[in-house]
């Protein structure tokens, strides 16, 4: 009779010491997840910070290596990406359970990322070639120790929001403090290498930090963010980067009205679609009928137009393309190359200086075609699809949520349509692809941390 409720007082006491047990573990691991939240979190700003400022504050000049004609290689550049790289190794290992999932959700990347390695092998600099695809390996390897730490869309949108605030403050003090410094002949450029470079920081903050204000909850928040925009735009104007303002203001008036178009219904959406396209089309004809009336080439207005002699470079690069169509001239070996490798290079068509330096087409899609080929170009176009059909759905996906999660939404939004707005950039600039690329880094980070969300979601569906 003594033996039961001895018995049953053990039990009890197991029962209890388990539970204490599974409560300990359980903090320790919620305490672990908060410190790998702020390491991945710390680890995005830094790489954000960088990728924004560069290596070479304040140098308004482009230096030319007197021996090749190229621009000068930094080798504090890499000394950076290796030393980002080796601070994402501790979070890959302590996510190491997440890597799976990831590595079947990111194949498009990894098999554009093996031809990339390929193009290597032929390239024009196999040195450069293969030095520029390590350090975004590296990079990618970083956006995925980012995302498998943070875990959250609306964390991401965060740390970006605090990137760009830094940045946003440095380039606001340095346009105060020494301002003679901080501006260029052509546009103001503050802490950056050129006023296109300024425009281009800016165009980015001022649409993260404002989607981030719009998705504040408190007042303080969304006067404090607010006024971080305010100052954005006020940098941007003043940078008179004709691509970035048209992107921005374009941007502003485009995403209330796409959010509003996501929460209709299916049919609606659709109906909103083929009126655009209806729309469009009979401007086309309409116009195609005028110039047939009054007897004029209907590309006539357009014939002149350069685009800031981005034209010249558009058709060089063209034909380097054409001469390679297949797989390129090698993953990154077209700009900025050691002409003494390949000797029929040294031209000054080949670094683009009719009135000043550039080392890149202006178009990012060009420059795929003309450094990987067609085979390359369709992949980075697949890749760069399937982010943008994502963004668009999991945009949708919160903005039709009940209730609504304002700062969801907000995260959404940003990183959403941020592939929307590279696929528009890019055909100006050369971002997608391109080696230190403000842009094409944040692509990565952003089209990484979409493809996990969308995986998670798909698993929590299921």
């Amino acid at each position: 009779m003594s033996d039961g409720p001895a018995a049953s007082r053990a039990a009890l006491a197991t029962e209890t010491w388990r539970a204490i047990r599974a409560d300990q573990r359980a903090a320790r691991e919620t305490l672990t997840d908060r410190w790998i939240v702020l390491a991945a979190g710390t680890l995005l700003v830094l790489m954000l910070l960088y990728v924004l400022i560069g290596n070479k504050p304040y140098v308004h000049e482009v230096a030319l290596d007197p021996l090749t004609g190229a621009t000068e290689m930094s080798p504090i550049n890499r000394y950076i990406w290796l030393a980002l790289g080796a601070l994402s190794v501790p979070l890959l290992w302590l996510r190491r359970g997440d890597l799976i999932v990831a590595f079947r959700q990111l194949w498009p990347l990894l098999l554009l990322l093996a031809w990339f390695a390929l193009t290597t092998r032929w390239a024009l600099d196999p040195a450069a070639s293969s030095r520029r695809l390590l350090l975004y390996g590296v990079n990618v390897a970083i956006c995925v120790a980012v995302a498998v730490g943070l875990r959250d869309m609306r964390r991401a949108h965060m740390a970006m929001a605090i990137a760009c605030a830094i940045v946003v403050a440095i380039d606001m003090a340095s346009w105060i403090i020494i301002p003679g410094r901080s501006m260029t002949p052509l546009g103001l450029a503050a802490i950056h290498s050129h006023k296109n470079t300024l425009g281009a920081v800016m165009l980015l903050a001022g649409f993260v930090c404002g989607t981030y204000a719009w998705g504040q909850a408190h007042w303080r928040g969304r006067l404090f963010w607010w006024a971080v925009t305010v100052c954005a735009i006020a940098l941007l104007i003043a940078s008179r980067s004709k691509t970035s303002l048209g992107i921005f203001f374009a941007l502003a008036a485009f995403t209330p009205a796409f959010v509003l178009v996501l929460r209709r219904r299916p049919i609606e959406i659709v109906g909103v679609a083929a009126l655009i396209g209806f729309g469009i089309t009979l401007l086309l004809f309409g116009w195609l009928g005028y110039a047939y009336a009054v007897g004029m080439d209907p590309i006539d207005p357009v014939r002149g137009v350069t685009f800031t002699q981005r034209t010249d470079v558009w058709a060089f690069v063209y034909q380097q393309a054409a001469q390679h169509p297949v797989g390129g001239v090698g993953f990154g070996s077209l700009w900025d190359v050691n002409p003494q490798v390949q000797p029929s290079l040294q031209t000054d068509y080949w670094f683009a200086r009719p009135d000043a330096f550039t080392n890149e087409a202006h178009n990012g899609y060009l420059d795929i075609a003309a450094t990987t080929g067609l085979v390359g170009l369709a992949g980075a176009l697949f890749l760069l699809g399937r982010w943008m059909l994502r963004g668009v759905l999991l945009l949708r996906a919160e903005a039709i949520a009940v209730p609504t999660d304002r700062a969801g939404l907000a995260a959404a939004m940003a990183l959403g349509i941020f592939p929307l707005l590279m696929f528009g950039h890019n055909w100006m600039e050369s971002s997608y692809w391109t080696a230190n690329s403000i842009f094409g880094t944040i692509i990565l980070a952003v089209g990484i941390q979409m493809d996990l969300t969308w995986a998670r979601r798909s698993a929590g569906a299921a």
